[in-house]
Formats: C-alpha cells, sequence, structure tokens
C-alpha cells in the first residue's frame, strides 16, 4: 500500500468545503442529544417524555445513538476535505444521507450543509487522485457559440 503525501497548499474549495461541512456537523449536535433526551437515557433540555410507549422510547434512543455516528462521520469527512483525501466527498454524501435516516426532520438543514460541501469538493477525475485535481471540463470544449442565424442562414 502506497501512501501519498499530499503536500498541496490548501485551496479554497477545500477550505470552504471544510468549513461548509464542519457547520452541518456542528448544528446538528442538539438532534442526537434530544433524540436521548427523550428516550430518557440523560437530561440535556429536560424534554419530558410523559406516557409514551417502551418501544418509541427504544427506537428514540437507537436513533440517538446512529445520529451521534452520523454527527462524527461528518466531522471525519470534514477534516478529510481539508486535507484533500478522495475519500472525502463520499463520506459527507454518506453523511448527509445516513442522518436524513436517522433523524429526518431534524436533519434536513445540516444535511444540506453537509450535502453543499461534498458538491463543493466534486469528484476527481480519476477517482484516484487528490480532490483538488478535479476536472470540471470532462469534454475539453473550448467553449460554446451562441451566434443566432441571420435570415435565410436556417
Amino acid at each position: 500500500m502506497a501512501i501519498n503525501h499530499n503536500r498541496e497548499l490548501l485551496t479554497t474549495n477545500r477550505i470552504a468545503a471544510a468549513a461548509l461541512a464542519a457547520l452541518g456537523a456542528a448544528s446538528a449536535i442538539p438532534i442526537p442529544l434530544a433524540q436521548l433526551d427523550f428516550a430518557v437515557l440523560f437530561n440535556a433540555f429536560n424534554i419530558d417524555s410523559g406516557d409514551s410507549p417502551r418501544a418509541l422510547l427504544i427506537i428514540a434512543g437507537v436513533g440517538g445513538i446512529l445520529t451521534i455516528a452520523v454527527v462524527a462521520l461528518a466531522f471525519t469527512g470534514a477534516a478529510l476535505a481539508l486535507t484533500g483525501a478522495p475519500s472525502a466527498r463520499r463520506i459527507l454524501i454518506a453523511a448527509a444521507l445516513g442522518g436524513l435516516v436517522t433523524a429526518m426532520p431534524l436533519w434536513i438543514p445540516a444535511g444540506v450543509v453537509i450535502g453543499a460541501a461534498a458538491l463543493i469538493l466534486g469528484q476527481a477525475a480519476d477517482g484516484h487522485g487528490p480532490i483538488d485535481k478535479t476536472h470540471r471540463n470532462l469534454l475539453r470544449t473550448s467553449g460554446v457559440t451562441t451566434r443566432s442565424p441571420k435570415q435565410g442562414e436556417a
């Protein structure tokens, strides 16, 4: 296994993607805390579960634990985006979608921000290079002419 030491300077896209991913992950921290508080695992926000069925409390507890894992995955993706790892985009997409599974209505704003970070990173053309070496113009076209045809040319 070869280790690639990426010693290039930080690019604006990598910094912006890492900042967006960290912001999305940080804004999602209260979500699993609320889930675990509802499940009566600890008292973070003084949420009273009332007469909720035991099965609902178990589902909320499992969802809270899984959401903590998704938040950790988003922070991992932010760190990888900052380092330029090619897997950062896939990890951020997995975190954005995983949060939608574990905490659907509350995760939408955080998922959108984390997904935007993944879009900023783009995708490496060869799939193996660092994310800085993305090639947005894969067809190598130089431009598009939008000249309208004159009367009689069409």
